[in-house]
Parts: C-alpha cells; structure tokens; sequence
C-alpha cells in the first residue's frame, strides 16, 4: 500500500434480500465508493431463512484481493466462491462473468500501467539499459528476436526512452515499479526486506569503531584475571576456548597464524562497534542501491556505538581452509549452491577426445573409474574478448572429475584453462594437474565461472526467468474458478514483485550483478544465449539427472554400472565425519549399509521417482528425488478429483489456451522441447515440472547463498589476474609474494565486502514464508477429500526430512558433509519449525543457520 499505517482487520455483518428461488451464490461484486484502497480478505454468505437449502450452510469466498476506488476502476470488482470447476461445468449464470473477468485481466490499453491497473500483459526484456543515461549504459532488447531470445515478462508499458525508442525508460523508484496488486509484496515484508538489507550493508561495510571488539569489551577482566592463575601455556588455552565459543576459525595446523587475514575481510564477521561510512564507501554504494536504501544505511551506520555481529557463512565456521582441499571443490559440485551443472562424461562424447586432456580421460576409463565434467567452455568462450579487460581476467574452463564408487567422494583430477584464439592464430590451452604448482590458482577460476553460470542461469534464468510466463498465462487464462489456478497460485506469491525489483536493481546496466560478476555488461547477454538450450521438457528433476548423465532409467538394463563400493570405511573419515555437527554424539551416527531395520522403518514409505542414481551419495539428487515424487503424487491426486479422463483435459478450453499461450508467446523464442497436453499424465507431468522449478529447485539454487558465497575465496564472482606462465613477470611475482598475488587476484574489499552482503539478504527465509505442504493463510481447501489429499502430501513431506536428517548422520555419505562439515540441509522442506519444536522431536538440538534449511512455496525472495 505504500503508507506505514498500523493494520486492522475490520468485520462487517450485513444482510442482503434475494429472490426466494435465487439459489446458490457463485459471485460477489464489489463496489469501492471510498476515496482509499482496502484489502478483502474474504466473505461468507448463508440464507437465514430458506426451506430449499440448510440455514447453516456457509458458501465461502476467499477474496484475498486490493479493491480500489471505482472512481479509479472504472468497473466492479468480481469475487467467485471457492467452489472450482471446469470450464464446461461452470454453472450457467457465471459463464458470461467467467469470461468477462478474464478479458478484463488481459488488459489491452498500451498506457503505463497505473497502480490500480489488474492487467497482465507481456513484454520484452528492454527495460535493462538507461541510454539516456549515456552509450554505456545501453542494453540490448532481450526476447523477440533470434539473436537475443528470451522469456517474456510484464509488460508495465512505461515510456520509452528519449534516445532509444525501442528501450523502456526507467522507475523512479521501487515503489513506482507497475505490479498488479495482488501480486506485490506485502508493506511488512517489503519493509522486512528493506530493514535485512540496511543492516547487512552496516554490518560488512561501516568501518570499525576504535574501541575494542564488543566481545573482547564485555569481558576483559574476567579473561585476565582466570589467565593470571595458570602458566602462559595454560592460559594460552584459556584463550583458545574463549575463541572456540566466539567462533573464531580454526586454522590448520601448518597455518602461521601471524598472517591469518590473507584476503583482508575476516574482520567483517567479527563482533564490533561501527562509525559510519568512509567516503569512498559512499560514493561506491550510492551507485549500487536505492536512494532510499542508502540513506537509510548511512544514518544508521553513524549511529553512536552502533554494535552489530555476523554470524560467520558455514564454508569458514569449522575450518577457515576447508574451502581449499579437493574433495571440499568437488563436494560443492554435488551440494553446494549450483549442483545442477556436472555431468556425467560419455563414451562418445566427441569434444573430449585428442590432446592432454582427452589422453587423462582415456587412461580413467581404462582404470574403472566414474569420470565427470564441469563443464564452462563452449558458451563461454565466444564472450571472452568482450569480457577480458578492465581488470577482468577470465579463462574457459573444463573441469574433470573422479570418483572411485557411488559413495566415493568425487574430486577434480584436471582443469584446462583456455583462451580465444588470437589473430595471429596462436592460442592458450593449458591443463592443470592436482600437483602443480598453479592447481590452486585453477580451481579459483573454475569456481568464479561456475558462480556466474550459477547467478545468470540457474538461478535467475531457469527459476524467476523461466516461470514469469507461466504466472502472466495462468492469470490471463485460467479462471479463479479453475482448479489449475487454485493449485498453483500458491506457487507464484512474490515472484512478478521480485522479478521486477531484480530487473531495476540486480539486473540492469550497472546494477548489482554487473558490477559483482566478471561477466559485467555482458551478463544478460550471456543469459541470452544459454536460453537457446533451455527445454521445458528437461526441467523434470528425474529427466535433468538423465540428461547429465548422472541418473539412467530403472528399466535401462543396458546401463553401465559405476565401480563396486569399497568393502569398508577408514576409521580416520569415520571420526572426521563425526566431528561435522556438534550436536551429534557417537550413538547418533550410523554406516550406511549397516542400519538395523526395524518394524517401524519397513512400514516408512518410500518415493521412487524411476532412475537409479549413479552416484548415490548426491545429496542434491537424493533429496530432490523424494520431494519430486511426493508433488507429483500430490498433483496427480489432485488432477483425477477433477479429470476423469483424457477428454476432460482436451476438452478444457481454458488449459488448452494456457499451455498455447505460454508456448506461442511467453516463451514464443524457443520452440524446441515442448508436448501437447492432451492426456491427464500430460498435464501432471508439466504442473510437477512447474511445481518443483517454484519450490524445491529454487531452494536448492538460492538459500545456500551465503553459506558458500559469504566467503568469496570459495565462490569469487570475479578475478584480476591470469594464471601465470613460466619465466614471466607475473611467475617472478608469484614466487616471491604468493600471499600478495592470490590477495591482488580477488576482487577488491568493497566489492568482497558488498557481495557478502547481499548474499546475507538473499539467503533468509522472511516472516511470512508459507512453505513447501502448507496452507497459505486464509486459504481452506474446498472439498474434504482435497484437504486429506494435501494433508497425506504434507505427511510424506515431513518423512522426507526425517530422511534427510538421517542421511545427514551417516558415515559413508561424505557429500553431505564434506571437509567444511556442512550438513546438507538446503531441501529440508520446513523451516518453520523452531529449534524448540525440533528439540523436542528428536531429543536433542539441532544447530540452526540464518540460511541453508526449507523450501518455500514460491519464488519469493
């Protein structure tokens, strides 16, 4: 609504009088005569008195809805009650207002949209560059085009700009973003998000106070006067356990701890007193986030004796280096924030064959060995010459890795770096080996492309992106009354508010993401391109995992086994592994083949979803693979309460036009990898596809951000400096300083420093989260046998967590731990529980995060 006004609920009792044979209400219309907006919730009607239908009968509309003034509108605000039906079973006397509604919601008038404006419309990406603003700023139009194709989005039909009429001039400000209103944010979670954001921007960029650290402040005397009772090397340890509960990282026992802050930024998650922000702070900052972002981080930043606290990411909380070892890099490709990217390498795949790293991969295959590929070189490396200058250094990467059986941990055995070609045709194809001297330096460039291809495809692309169209036709096409809506309305809450803050902030030229990434004012073009490849008809978890390689159907009898698992696990990862949660005891862990079954774990249901996995210890997929099962089951329930056959579904106009809609317009530019929907398991397979992009795949992509990424030595998302070559400069300055070099090479503080923050935000789960097998508030499900329906799938949900959190305590999995003792919890399905209700159902504690745990409905943040 835009006013910080206090929220009242008002309740109105009013009597109506109706012809006696009126009959069932299937409509409200609704009349704002006021000179405000109000939200109606919702609204109950029963007869007093009608011998021909029960007194005591309550026909229910859920509302749910902004009604602004009809002097504003022009027309009536049009409810239906929560009875849903098909198109051909809509009762005669909602027919016309069934259509009429859903043309209204199409819009057609091309002005700028005003707030009250419920039309949805689609658009081409041309509001990302501000050329007004200068050539630079220019961005090309992404969608409607065969060499920018893309998905479309709203369309808020702004003015274009004065110096390029194909390109939309920008908002003047967040709160001038066009969104119908029932799909923007609500004031307190704006606010919310707002207030997250001020304060992890004081946290990690307002510089240090002079006083001492606020930890040290509060105790001081204690500390010294306990240690004057012990020996030096008594005290020294009286110190080490003070540090233990400040979380200080450990360092590694050949770690000289005299030149412990390599990267400059461990003092960003240190417990300290705060004076305001330096004046190149400022000036970088301003150019970033909004004005009124800003000037509420810099006055709260000088506030005297402003303390403030960091809860350091978990890539650095056990141990400050785990980040480094081989097994952690791989690891990360099977649980960290982008698991959606290795693959499987195949027999004939023709582009790894020849040359150094085609002979490594051979000689693997002949010793029985499981070989994959991280995979960013062919997209990427036609960007390079555009991308590389201006203190950005960035190579093509491919990335080959081993894995022993499917419960080995997998590790990189190779890395090849490559440039363009030159004009002299000379060029720089290099492959590194785990005992080079340069394998350090490798990886760190391998992780920074796999962060772009994380920030600009699988996340923003193939989640927020990719759904946009389907939430713009589902409002266009199918009616509230339409069981399709009602199931997956829940799914699109946020999303269209966020897409837009993200293309006025994150996206556009000179925003966030171009100034963080390496890919810089390429980014959307990059994003662009990949879209080529993108196919709905692999976006169903099990069909990705076949994809890659890394899953291969039940039935295929054909399919190549992975190498037997060793006979036994060595003591030393058993006892590494037990140490990953200190909240588990040595009673709590179990090895993985040997759990001893008992009644009540024969009767625990499973979820089969069809494939075998080839590497079982892929928490990723192993987690996924259950939450993919129990919602097509759920959707599958649903569907046939309302489908009794095939012909239901040909026969539904309004899916017909929806599933035409999305194919013809919302992602009109591509073509490829679409199926009719004319049976039931058509449709159940394309909404489970939607269902899970919204819920789990989006989980799995964005809450770990700040885990892994709140540390940018793991997950850097640019590099200034080249690994370098023998006999050169730069060799000679890597030799003599390598701490100096790899420091040089990262991004500078501010940027470090501003990423971390940013991923803070992103990675918390809001108040008003409504999460994967709840009910959205307000919402009742209409029929009994729905609601026992959603209830059995909100059941399976909870089992699947308690799997998990099994998984999570056995020896053999090490992917779900890793050297950084990271327990895999980012498919946790709720993360409402709180750490009292968990207590209690298992006994003990369990160790909570700001992030990493519950899969929300719907893209919302």
């Amino acid at each position: 609504m835009g006013m910080d006004v206090p929220t009242k609920v008002i309740k109105l009792k009013l009597k109506f009088e109706v012809a006696r044979d009126f009959g069932i209400p299937g409509a409200l219309a609704v009349e704002n005569k006021d000179k405000h907006e109000f939200f109606l919730k919702s609204a109950r009607l029963r007869y007093i008195n009608n011998p021909g239908i029960l007194n005591y009968e309550y026909f229910r509309f859920y509302c749910g809805s902004w009604i602004y003034p009809i002097s504003n509108t022009r027309i009536k605000r049009i409810f239906f009650s929560n009875q849903l039906c098909l198109p051909k079973k809509t009762p005669k006397g909602l027919e016309e207002l069934r259509r009429k509604e859903l043309e209204e919601l199409r819009g057609g008038s091309k002005d700028e949209r005003k707030p009250w404006d419920r039309t949805y419309e689609y658009g081409c990406y041309n509001d990302l560059g501000d050329p007004d603003n200068g050539r630079q700023h220019a961005r090309p139009v992404l969608g409607g085009s065969p060499q920018f194709p893309y998905p479309r989005r709203l369309r808020t039909g702004r003015p274009p700009c004065h110096d390029d009429h194909l390109a939309e001039s920008r908002p003047a400000s967040c709160s001038r973003i066009y969104v119908p209103p029932d799909e923007r944010l609500s004031h307190g979670k704006q606010e919310e998000l707002k207030n997250n954001f001020v304060y992890a921007l004081v946290r990690f960029l307002a510089q240090e106070s002079t006083r001492p650290p606020l930890s040290n402040h509060e105790c001081p005397d204690l500390v010294a006067k306990i240690a004057q009772l012990f020996s030096i090397e008594d005290s020294k340890f009286i110190l080490s356990i003070v540090d233990f509960f400040r979380r200080k990282p450990k360092l590694p026992p050949n770690q000289d701890s005299s030149n412990n802050d390599l990267f400059g930024i461990e003092d960003l998650f240190a417990d300290k007193e705060v004076k305001g922000l330096e004046d190149s702070v400022k000036q970088k900052l301003r150019k970033l986030v909004p004005v009124e972002i800003f000037d509420k981080v810099a006055a709260t930043a000088a506030v005297k004796r402003q303390s403030v606290s960091s809860q350091p990411p978990s890539i650095i909380t056990e141990n400050q280096w785990a980040w480094t070892e081989d097994s952690e890099f791989g690891r990360q490709m099977l649980a960290g924030t982008n698991p959606v990217r290795i693959r499987r390498i195949m027999d004939d795949d023709p582009k790894l064959q020849g040359g150094e790293l085609g002979e490594l991969i051979e000689k693997k295959r002949s010793e029985k060995k499981g070989l994959f590929i991280l995979e960013h070189h062919d997209y990427l490396e036609p960007f390079l010459k555009m991308i590389n200058g201006n203190g950005v250094c960035a190579y093509a990467t491919r990335t080959i890795l081993q894995s022993g059986s499917t419960l080995d941990p997998i590790e990189p055995i190779a890395i090849e770096l490559s440039l363009p070609d030159e004009s002299d045709g000379s060029h720089d194809i290099r492959v590194f080996l785990p005992y080079d001297d340069l394998w350090e330096l490798a990886k760190i460039h391998v992780a920074c492309n796999d962060t772009a291809y994380h920030q600009l495809i699988s996340h923003w692309l193939h989640t927020h992106a990719v759904v946009e169209p389907f939430i713009i036709a589902t409002r266009r096409q199918l009616s509230v009354m339409h069981p399709i809506h009602r199931l997956l309305d829940p799914h699109f809450k946020d999303t269209l508010h966020v897409n837009a803050l993200a293309r006025a902030y994150f996206l556009n030229a000179g925003g966030i993401l171009e100034t963080t990434l390496f890919t810089g004012e390429y980014s959307m073009r990059l994003s662009s391109h990949l879209y080529k490849q993108w196919r709905f008809d692999e976006q169903a978890l099990p069909a990705d995992l076949i994809k890659r390689g890394m899953a291969t159907p039940k039935e295929d009898e054909k399919m190549k086994e992975m190498p037997a698992e060793p006979e036994s696990v060595k003591t030393d990862d058993v006892v590494e592994s037990v140490e990953r949660d200190e909240n588990l005891t040595e009673e709590d862990v179990v090895e993985l083949d040997n759990i001893p079954v008992t009644e009540t774990q024969e009767q625990q249901p499973t979820f089969d979803a069809g494939v075998k996995l080839i590497l079982e210890d892929y928490p990723y997929a192993k987690d996924g693979l259950e939450i993919w099962v129990v919602i097509e089951t759920w959707v599958k329930d649903y569907c046939k309460l309302f489908y009794r056959g095939d012909p239901d579904v040909i026969q539904d106009t309004e899916i017909q036009e929806w599933w035409s809609e999305i194919r013809r317009v919302g992602h009109g530019d591509q073509d490829q990898g679409w199926y009719d929907i004319n049976t039931v398991e058509d449709l159940v397979k394309a909404l489970t596809t939607l269902i899970w992009t919204t819920s789990g795949l989006h989980a799995a992509l964005n809450f770990g951000q700040y885990g892994y990424y709140g540390w940018p030595p793991n997950r850097p998302m640019l590099l200034r400096k080249f690994v370098p070559h023998e006999g050169t400069p730069e060799m000679d300055e890597l030799d003599a300083q390598p701490d100096k070099f790899l420091a040089q090479m990262m991004p500078e503080k501010f940027q470090m420093a501003f990423v971390i923050a940013v991923m803070d935000v992103l990675s918390r789960h809001t108040s008003d989260e409504v999460y994967l097998g709840q009910a959205s508030p307000g919402k009742v499900w209409e029929t009994d046998e729905i609601k026992k329906k959603f209830e059995e799938f909100g059941e399976k949900l909870k089992q699947i967590e308690r799997n998990i959190k099994k998984r999570n305590k056995e020896y053999g999995l090490l992917n779900r731990w890793g050297d950084a003792k990271i327990p895999y919890m980012l498919l946790y399905p709720d993360a409402s529980n709180t750490i009292a209700a968990r207590s209690k159902e298992d006994g003990k504690p369990e160790k909570m995060d700001i992030n990493e745990r519950g899969i929300p409905n719907s893209i919302s943040i």
